[in-house]
């Protein structure tokens, strides 16, 4: 009956630790959802809190985010305040293998970001431009990169 018990223990903490990894990319995922003509400032402090570390400049007001192993840097356009562009970097602890049937689920110029997150969860780092945006994902072996125009993917390369 321990032992039961004791595996019971042991399977709950396994699933509790692999929910935190959850949590990023849905605090990722409602961010890639918002586009540069839609994120105020506003908006990305209700979604994140005040950021840890403010820069401006006359061109530019750039935003640092800590949390945890990722980092968020959101750099703001002064003229008009708009969202330019922001930068995710996270320092993945495991590296698996690249399960070559994920390939299948990528599709140039049907897949779009927002399924690419769900499909191969958070990456490595990421850089989302208004027409631009480019994925890294870190691997045991290698590194797949992803480009996309417009939210849709255009191409992919695993190097």
């Amino acid at each position: 009956m321990n032992k039961g018990l004791f595996l019971l223990l042991a399977i709950l903490v396994i699933f509790n630790s692999t929910g935190f990894a959850i949590d990023n990319s849905d605090e990722l995922l409602s961010l890639i959802n918002l586009t540069p003509e839609t994120a105020t400032q506003g908006k990305i402090t209700s979604l994140l809190g005040n950021p840890t570390k403010i820069e401006a400049t006359k061109k530019r007001t750039v935003w640092y985010y800590t949390h945890g192993n990722a980092n968020l840097v959101i750099s703001w356009d002064m003229k008009t305040t708009l969202l330019e562009k922001f930068s995710f970097t996270c320092d993945v602890v495991k590296k698996d293998v690249f399960d070559t049937r994920l390939q299948a689920k990528l599709t140039s110029g049907v897949t779009d970001i927002l399924q690419t997150l769900k499909i191969l969860g958070t990456p490595k780092d990421m850089t989302i431009k208004k027409a631009t945006q480019e994925i890294h994902y870190a691997y045991a072996h290698n590194v797949l990169r992803l480009f996309f125009r417009n939210r849709v993917l255009v191409d992919y390369c695993l190097y």
